[in-house]
């Protein structure tokens, strides 16, 4: 369990470097492709990305505990965009913007907008696992990343890194705990449902 928790505290880290270079992008089409950065590395240095695993929860052999990932991943996510918040103070503002659209969208938009960004990181990690390094493999982490990006749906991950340069009071805390746990569920459905249609 020990090793599982550094590798998805060391994912988290990488989804809050990704997070930092779309909030500092002034063209969100570059900051969307640069941000699949962070997939990239968590995929190829074996790190355990929530969004990555729990595709696998239900229909898999070696079950990943999904609860330690997602805890794991949340104290990276803390740790990196708590430290870029105190280096670039005016990150907050850009953060706290984006954040407030996010949590003010109706419920089922949230859930329809995660489920579909869970499909499409299910989609992303188990083609390159399939190839990995190759053209195949990394293109699809790249256009799957910017396109969940670009349409606007939401991240759990990524979603964590942006509450933490947002934050400003313990009710927006509680507030944005609700929107994350609610987005990571339907992160989770998106991912199972596309994996029992294209799992061989």
């Amino acid at each position: 369990m020990l090793n599982e928790l550094k590798k998805s505290i060391a994912a988290g880290a990488m989804i809050g470097i990704g997070s930092t270079v779309y909030l500092v992008s002034e063209n969100k089409v570059v900051g969307a492709l640069l941000f699949s950065i962070g997939l990239f590395l968590i995929c190829s240095f074996g790190m355990y990305l929530f969004t990555g695993k729990i595709g696998y929860v239900i229909s898999n052999k070696n079950k990943p505990n999904c609860a330690v990932i997602w805890l794991g991943n949340f104290i990276g996510s803390i740790i990196v965009s708590a430290a870029v918040r105190i280096a670039k103070p005016n990150l907050h503002e850009v953060a706290a913007e984006m954040v407030a659209k996010k949590v003010d969208q109706n419920i089922i938009a949230i859930i329809f907008l995660s489920f579909l960004c869970g499909v499409l990181m299910y989609l992303a990690v188990d083609n390159f696992a399939k190839r990995p390094h190759t053209v195949s493999g990394i293109a699809g982490i790249i256009f799957c990343v910017s396109v969940f990006i670009l349409c606007g749906f939401e991240h759990s991950i990524a979603d964590m890194n942006y509450c933490v340069f947002a934050v400003s009071s313990l009710k927006e805390a509680g507030q944005y705990l609700l929107f994350l746990i609610i987005v990571s569920i339907s992160n989770g459905l998106g991912a199972i449902t596309i994996r029992q249609f294209v799992k061989e």
